[in-house]
């Protein structure tokens, strides 16, 4: 097998590995998670469960990244950044829910009532900070070039086809570092 088609295979394998991982907890957490509404007659749906689960956020906002890095690779700048804010909304959903998971803070012993809401607090003021200057970086950051000139998924890469890096071991600066570095 050549190293294109194994490097391709590898690439196709780790995406579908990670969109099985996806699903998986996106059941799981349906059937963990899913609440009874408190409604007479009203019937749960996806939003009910799905945003009351920290893993299913996870999961969404991974799943956001991988259509970043895929199909929507190639769509208008402005569809890209709307995908992004999204992604920031569920990671900082899913920290948010992580922070009230009573498990976690259970695990440590050394953290009581009154710490936990102290760290709980200042936590949430981070993450909040954290969304909010990201979310205004994506917001005001400006097109990438590939944004623009949409990638060709089916082109084949050859070795005259890769931009060359420059390397340091180059004769000048052997002969630099040999003048300075050996003269006693």
């Amino acid at each position: 097998m050549s190293s294109w088609a194994s490097s391709r295979f590898a690439r196709f394998s780790l995406r579908g590995l990670l969109w099985f991982g996806i699903l998986s907890v996106l059941l799981l957490s349906y059937f963990l998670y899913s609440p009874q509404s408190a409604m007479r007659g009203a019937h749960p749906g996806p939003v009910d469960w799905a945003f009351q689960s920290w893993p299913a956020l996870f999961a969404m906002a991974l799943a956001t990244w991988l259509l970043l890095r895929g199909p929507l690779a190639a769509t208008p700048s402005f569809v890209q950044k709307a995908a992004r804010l999204v992604m920031l909304f569920l990671i900082y959903a899913a920290f948010l829910y992580l922070l009230k998971w009573n498990p976690l803070w259970n695990s440590t012993q050394l953290v009581d009532l009154k710490i936990r809401d102290t760290a709980e607090g200042f936590l949430i003021l981070v993450s909040t900070l954290v969304w909010f200057v990201a979310s205004i970086r994506v917001l005001f950051r400006r097109s990438r070039v590939s944004a623009i000139e949409p990638r060709s998924f089916g082109r084949e890469e050859t070795r005259h086809s890769r931009p060359k890096k420059a390397s340091w071991f180059t004769v000048e600066n052997i002969a630099i570092f040999h003048y300075f570095f050996t003269r006693k």
